[in-house]
């Protein structure tokens, strides 16, 4: 029996499916899948239709021709057939030993249908010199964290950066497939589409999950791309959108995933707020600041009489400051961005691996609660 399901949706011709592919395969084992999704119309490198046909652990499972991201990775979700399904991109990585930790969680916490995990952020563009440390947390317990908080986190965006913090669904993080099941019998959206569809999995998994599991320890890379923007795709008058911004991206798919459950988005408050005047703050180019801070405002101001207009106050920060520092702060190790030479997400994590707690020894304790005491 499959335990875990990779799924790597491939977009366009993709010449880092291969790389992936084989770092992922250098661990010979039955216990996970590697599922390809790409549109029709879309040539695999080779090397991976090689490696399929020659029997390794490889399904590729086509869309139709031209298929959106968003119903890409449904078509991704919808061929896995292993007990956990996670996802990831074409230049991301993933720990290749995840279907020993949740097996482990099968056993332990059978109630756990949604892990997540800390996710490295790498800028494969970033210059030596210019980019900030890179923490790695020195707690590596499993966790369980409360739906509720969860729920406040993400769809009231309490406590928020630029997007909610909530690391769980399906992009980077593993459901059950008992969970995906229920997620797949939720219609197709037919009248709206995201380039952000990471966000319209999270809603859904934290939506219908019954219990979230966290793992402090790192166990995959993700290869910054930034956000094709593109204006809002649906019908419906609701002025946040991904052509604005991320912030905007989500506050849309929060809408209408909401929707259409029948219930409405009710995320405006002035932590939202926040969050956009932060995705403002985030542009180095003046222009850029203004044109999207001048974007969401007028937004704010279509929105529910415009009552929240007054307290967007984004400020221009034209240098903004890198933490430089190096050794343990406050229960997290910073590390030189490219250490070792690291270039990309994938050099990178395959360089940290070596400093993280092996999944054996993670495993062969207790499954920990959100106050660290053992469950």
């Amino acid at each position: 029996m499959t335990k875990l399901s990779i799924c790597i949706p491939v977009e366009t011709a993709a010449p880092d499916v291969l790389a992936l592919v084989a770092m992922l395969l250098e661990k010979q084992s039955n216990d996970f899948e590697i599922v390809i999704a790409k549109p029709a119309d879309v040539a695999l490198p080779k090397g991976v239709v090689e490696l399929a046909a020659g029997g390794a652990n490889i399904s590729i499972a086509d869309a139709a021709a031209g298929a959106a991201r968003q119903h890409l990775w449904r078509q991704a979700a919808q061929a896995a057939k292993g007990d956990w399904v996670a996802l990831i991109n074409p230049s991301d990585i993933v720990e290749s030993d995840l279907a020993t930790m949740v097996a482990f969680l099968e056993t332990t916490s059978p109630n756990v249908d949604a892990l997540a995990w800390n996710a490295f952020q790498i800028d494969r563009h970033a210059e030596p010199g210019k980019a900030s440390s890179i923490a790695i947390p020195a707690n590596y317990h499993i966790e369980t964290f409360d739906k509720t908080a969860m729920l406040k986190a993400f769809f009231y965006w309490e406590n928020s950066l630029n997007v909610p913090k909530m690391p769980f669904g399906l992009y980077h993080a593993a459901i059950r497939r008992s969970l995906l099941d229920v997620l797949l019998q939720l219609p197709e959206p037919q009248d709206w589409s995201t380039p952000s569809p990471q966000y319209e999995w999270a809603a859904k998994v934290l939506l219908f999950a019954n219990e979230l599991a966290f793992c402090a320890r790192p166990m995959s890379a993700i290869d910054i791309v930034p956000l094709a923007a593109q204006p809002p795709l649906h019908p419906w008058n609701f002025p946040f959108h991904s052509g604005i911004g991320l912030a905007g991206a989500v506050a849309e798919v929060q809408f209408h995933v909401l929707r259409e459950l029948d219930t409405p988005w009710s995320g405006a408050s002035e932590a939202f707020v926040r969050a956009l005047m932060i995705d403002c703050m985030m542009e180095t180019d003046r222009e850029a600041f203004k044109t999207k801070g001048n974007a969401y405002f007028a937004a704010l101001q279509a929105f529910e009489g415009g009552h929240l207009a007054p307290v967007f106050r984004p400020e221009y920060h034209e240098i903004r400051q890198r933490d430089e520092r190096r050794g343990l702060h406050d229960g997290v190790l910073l590390i030189d961005r490219f250490i070792a030479g690291a270039r990309d997400a994938r050099e990178f994590y395959r360089t940290v691996r070596l400093m993280l707690a092996p999944i054996g020894l993670i495993c062969g304790g207790a499954l920990y609660t959100k106050d660290n005491r053992a469950a």
